[in-house]
């Protein structure tokens, strides 16, 4: 999978959130907003293909965190971009 390329963290009001670039008229109800672990794996993985065991790899040996828990907390980074439709898959 990969992060779509359109797609970028800003920092608005001292929050990180996703923007699709060059879009008019988005429908800004509805912010993504990331917690600095989200964004360092983004930062991370962008412009990147990886798999669900590259994003529990990354969470292992940052956080030093057991593999189930990285695993785990990786299926829900990853479930949240799909539903927002930021992954190419």
């Amino acid at each position: 999978m990969q992060i779509k390329g359109e797609l970028e963290i800003r920092k608005i009001a001292g929050e990180s959130v996703l923007i699709m670039q060059g879009r008019i008229g988005l429908d800004m109800t509805k912010v993504i907003s990331f917690n600095t672990t989200a964004e360092w794996l983004w930062k991370m993985l962008y412009g990147k293909t990886f798999s669900l065991d590259d994003v529990t790899r990354l969470l292992v040996d940052r956080f030093q965190v057991d593999a189930e828990t990285a695993e785990t907390d990786a299926k829900q980074w990853v479930d949240r971009l799909v539903q927002c439709n930021a992954l190419v898959i």
